[in-house]
């Protein structure tokens, strides 16, 4: 089976396809199109796009393609830095989780109540830090592959 996907972008006459505030030096995709872009790559494993932009419209080739490599590169960069932020973030949760755990097995036996209360508070910053890890950070790295992805596909204008 051959890993390729073709993204059809029909745009009308009336369609603008960039972003309304940036300037003509630095276009971007309007986030709606970036979203609709995003959602037809199902999987963040396909390897060769191609965009395809279509219609009744005046857009040139280059600039559909500096926009979308302009949008999809500052998206990255976004998600990279929420990436690494989750990762120090995991690792304070986990530390705040040993802390607590460590004091809840020096009080467990001397303040049973308070002991009790620290478990339960020990395995929370546990918990949070592993669904930030395992969870959130996987769907950011799935976006993040997404946006390699564009920024290495064909686009073409029909």
């Amino acid at each position: 089976m051959e890993d390729k996907i073709r993204i059809n972008i029909f745009l009308k006459e009336s369609d603008n396809p960039y972003a309304s505030y940036y300037s003509e030096d630095d276009l971007h995709l309007s986030s709606d199109l970036e979203d609709f872009i995003l959602s037809k790559l199902h999987s963040a494993k396909r390897k060769n796009i191609e965009l395809l932009f279509g219609g009744q419209n005046n857009f040139d080739e280059h600039s559909l393609k500096t926009a979308t490599l302009n949008s999809f590169s500052n998206l990255m960069k976004t998600d990279e830095r929420i990436y690494a932020r989750n990762i120090k973030k995991t690792i304070i949760l986990f530390v705040f989780g040993i802390i607590i755990g460590i004091l809840y097995l020096k009080l467990q036996k001397s303040h049973a109540y308070i002991g009790g209360i620290l478990s339960i508070v020990c395995w929370v910053f546990i918990w949070s830090g592993t669904e930030v890890y395992f969870f959130d950070n996987m769907q950011i790295k799935q976006k993040i592959n997404k946006c390699k992805n564009i920024l290495n596909a064909n686009i073409y204008k029909k």
